[in-house]
């Protein structure tokens, strides 16, 4: 199934806003991982099925295997986003701003700006 930027985009900002409405409140916690939550319907939202794994480096990858993570253009801000849901990208990330080198193999989401890598997830 293809995802525009649009689409994609929109699913990370409502899963980053459940996540802090369920950070707010705690009784309320996503019953499954890689789940959002809506709090104007109390409806849970499985996010597994845009979540990308690595291909397996044993096996040819079927024909429509995603061998990126999902690209954003971000039209209104000068840099194009990439990113992952509820796992790491599929790129290899190095020199990310702000973030220990060891933790660099978790970054879920980044820009590229000015020459540089900024972690947002």
């Amino acid at each position: 199934m293809y995802y525009s930027s649009f689409q994609i985009l929109a699913l990370c900002a409502f899963a980053m806003q459940s996540g802090l409405s369920n950070a707010e409140s705690s009784e309320r916690a996503s019953p499954v991982p890689c789940t959002a939550h809506s709090p104007s319907t109390e409806s849970f939202y499985d996010l597994q099925p845009i979540s990308l794994t690595p291909p397996d480096p044993n096996k040819k990858p079927s024909k429509n295997a995603r061998t990126e993570s999902w690209k954003a253009k971000g039209y209104d801000y000068n840099a194009n986003f990439t990113l992952n849901i509820c796992a790491p990208v599929l790129e290899e990330v190095k020199d990310v701003v702000g973030i220990n080198k060891k933790q660099w193999q978790n970054v879920s989401a980044f820009y590229d700006m000015g020459g540089k890598t900024y972690s947002i997830g």
